[in-house]
């Protein structure tokens, strides 16, 4: 993906800081393509030129980057997936939560939170991203069951805090009631109660999924009600250079490694926000707190 967002550089700064503890790691490369789907496929395609000893993938599209981890793999090049998968499942390895259940649970909560009832919005990611469709799926399908709650918009916001406000506030001002927002990646929640903020309107109730350190110091500071089911990009760098390592050393891994979830909510929010880091990064901590302060993360 790359550091696009403060869930990108959060990754990004696990698998390096990790990467460097290392001594059976001689070299990694770090190819950030910023959101860029062709520019991914045409990275894989020059990484496997260079015939490296594996490549660890953070696919922006599932469908899009199949081609080119088959021919990986069928090179001999062993692929780790680290979040978000990849059609056919041409990897080797796939380490990531269930993001069909962390969409689904989150919806479920907001959903039940509201009583089985009221006017919902919904802010989405980086359309094509399997974590952004699947999340989006994954609360359309449980909202369904719900006869009376209506989805009364429903948005991509990109993964970014500005976009998700602005299509947040466009929302408000189309809607004068709006009882809770669905968020597949806590961007998307961010920018929404900042715009319930600044539009003086009651802020809802939340259900999202990925929760950025900013999100809690907001929904804390903001007493709002919410439910948040993990992505967490350092957990995510860590089980993936784990399942790296074991493949490289010949060691027997399953098809998916499932990263374990630890649901936040209003209740035990404060438990898990790290008043040392800024808004951006997502919690929790792998490296040391001064690892992500040199990367940008301090306070």
């Amino acid at each position: 993906q790359g550091p696009i967002n403060g869930w990108g550089l959060t990754l990004d700064t696990t698998i390096a800081y990790l990467a460097s503890q290392e001594k059976d790691i001689g070299k990694l490369v770090v190819v950030p393509v910023n959101a860029n789907v062709d520019r991914q496929i045409s990275a894989m395609e020059n990484t496997i030129k260079l015939k490296p000893d594996l490549i660890m993938l953070e696919p922006l599209s599932a469908a899009a980057l199949s081609a080119s981890v088959t021919r990986a793999v069928a090179a001999g090049i062993p692929v780790v997936v680290c979040a978000d998968g990849v059609e056919g499942k041409p990897y080797t390895a796939y380490a990531d939560v269930d993001l069909y259940r962390a969409g689904y649970e989150s919806a479920k909560a907001l959903a039940e939170s509201l009583g089985g009832k009221g006017k919902v919005i919904m802010i989405s990611g980086i359309p094509g991203v399997d974590a952004a469709e699947v999340w989006k799926q994954a609360a359309e399908d449980v909202l369904a069951t719900y006869p009376d709650i209506e989805i009364v918009a429903s948005e991509y916001g990109n993964w970014s805090i500005p976009t998700s406000k602005e299509k947040a506030t466009a929302m408000l001002a189309a809607n004068p009631e709006i009882d809770g927002v669905y968020a597949g990646g806590s961007e998307g929640a961010m920018g929404a109660l900042l715009a319930f903020d600044e539009a003086g309107r009651d802020q809802p109730v939340y259900g999202t999924v990925s929760p950025l350190n900013g999100w809690l110091r907001l929904a804390m500071e903001h007493k709002v009600k919410f439910t948040a089911w993990p992505q967490p990009a350092a957990l995510e760098g860590k089980y993936c250079v784990d399942t790296a390592l074991k493949v490289l050393r010949g060691e027997k891994v399953t098809k998916f490694v499932h990263i374990p979830e630890v649901v936040i909510t209003d209740e035990n929010a404060a438990e898990h926000y790290i008043p040392e880091l800024n808004d951006d990064f997502s919690v929790p901590a792998v490296a040391p707190i001064e690892v992500y302060v040199e990367a940008g993360f301090g306070r």
